[in-house]
């Protein structure tokens, strides 16, 4: 035995005193005074047919597995990396004949009372009910694509007398945007004078004629009012006024007065605010039952303590290529205060069926390492077991399992880390006492 294991054992004493594992530390001088014998005047020497026994019995049930040094809770079959730290796995021994880790404090009956003042346990009980299915995520509000119109003209010229002159700018249907002076609409205007001319002339043989030019004047952009007034006032306007088709706001504004511009110019665009969408992401795990026509609820830290109900209209058909969220469009009516305004982020919460007779336990009962579930489970003699679980579909306080606990059976929802983690500092330091008993046993054999 070497110098660094004679004193293994006091030292863990002081360490888990220190912790305030006092119901552990307890059992540790017996523990001690078994893996050193020879400090409480037994003898040094072990017969040889003790240790064979031993080492036959524990070559029987021994298996090997592999553990994290720094998260002795990750134990795996087979070689590879903690999913914590990312540490390779050590190669440790094992008991196989030895259950799951179980805590016990002593003190028979009056135990489990002790227990639960020292970690402030609390329990609930597995039992089967019905969750609701909802996603709670968030959003971002974007204009109806509807309601977006692009300003372009429909002739080259120059503008002129500019209404608007920075984005934002809130502009009513039918007032005007700017005027343009072009020599393609001019001459449009000329051939629909001289048709009307013509009407006197030809009578009704000359209707086909007068039609003929206001639909060119109308393919350029000149609107019917501006057509009545020239048609009343038979006189060439230079200076053509073009009016907003649709009330909204200006955005991406790029012209000034005085530019030549083009039909392939996009000058303004304005954006209608009567409705707006509001785009939601929904996770990988959620993505399975969401579809059109669910219920969704925004609100939105700028009103608090008001939603708006309303439900999801379209599912994108592409996910982010970075988180695999799948983008969901959810419209919402916002004429008459125009609360939402592009960019803003809003919460949203979507709801869907229930689902029925489903073995649950609270949230709060579940302790999470990385890739796997682990709840403690209550034993009727007083004890704790610490008891892998699958889960499955989540709510707001509530966790679905899928295996690995029955209905009827109680489960910590407090203390439980502080039970999960005595729970493995017992079984390494089982591991390490049965290391050292087979290293004496071996020493022994050799001698």
């Amino acid at each position: 035995m070497t110098p660094s294991t004679r004193f293994l054992w006091p030292g863990l004493a002081l360490w888990l005193s220190l912790s305030g594992c006092s119901a552990f530390a307890a059992d540790l001088p017996d523990m001690a005074q078994e893996a050193h014998p020879h400090e409480a005047g037994a003898s040094t020497e072990t017969p040889s047919t003790e240790a064979n026994a031993s080492e036959a019995q524990h070559t029987d049930t021994a298996v090997y597995k592999y553990v994290c040094p720094m998260h002795p809770q990750i134990v795996r079959d087979h070689e590879g990396t903690c999913p914590i730290c990312g540490m390779a796995l050590v190669k440790q021994l094992f008991d196989a004949s030895e259950s799951a880790p179980e805590v016990h404090v002593k003190g028979g009956a009056s135990a489990d009372g002790s227990l639960r003042q020292t970690f402030a346990v609390r329990t609930a009980e597995v039992q089967r009910t019905t969750l609701w299915k909802y996603i709670e995520t968030f959003g971002k509000v974007v204009p109806d694509e509807t309601q977006v119109v692009h300003i372009h003209p429909r002739a080259s010229g120059w503008i002129s007398d500019l209404s608007v002159r920075s984005n934002g700018d809130f502009v009513k249907k039918g007032a005007l945007l700017y005027r343009i002076y072009s020599p393609e609409i001019v001459s449009a205007q000329q051939d629909f004078l001289q048709a009307l001319q013509s009407q006197r002339k030809l009578g009704n043989s000359a209707k086909s004629i007068i039609e003929s030019a206001r639909v060119r004047l109308s393919l350029l952009g000149v609107d019917d009012q501006t057509v009545q007034v020239l048609q009343r006032k038979r006189r060439v306007m230079e200076q053509v006024p073009v009016y907003a088709p649709q009330s909204g706001y200006v955005s991406e504004m790029a012209v000034q007065n005085g530019m030549y511009i083009q039909p392939q110019t996009e000058l303004m665009s304005l954006i209608g605010l009567n409705n707006v969408w509001v785009e939601a992401e929904v996770l990988p795990l959620q993505q399975a039952w969401v579809k059109q026509g669910l219920t969704v609820e925004v609100a939105t830290d700028a009103y608090p303590g008001q939603t708006w109900e309303s439900r999801i209209d379209y599912l994108y058909p592409t996910a982010d290529p970075v988180l695999q969220a799948l983008k969901v469009r959810i419209p919402l009516q916002n004429a008459d205060e125009q609360r939402f305004k592009p960019n803003m982020l809003v919460d949203v919460t979507i709801y869907g069926g229930p689902k029925h007779s489903v073995l649950a336990i609270p949230m709060e009962a579940v302790i999470q390492d990385g890739t796997q579930s682990r709840v403690v489970v209550e034993q009727p003699n007083g004890g704790y077991r610490v008891a892998e679980i699958v889960t499955g579909m989540e709510t707001r306080n509530w966790v679905e399992v899928l295996s690995g606990l029955k209905a009827g059976e109680r489960i910590v929802t407090s203390g439980q880390f502080l039970i999960d983690s005595e729970s493995q500092i017992q079984s390494n330091l089982k591991r390490m006492a049965g290391s050292s008993d087979s290293g004496a046993a071996n020493h022994a054999h050799a001698h």
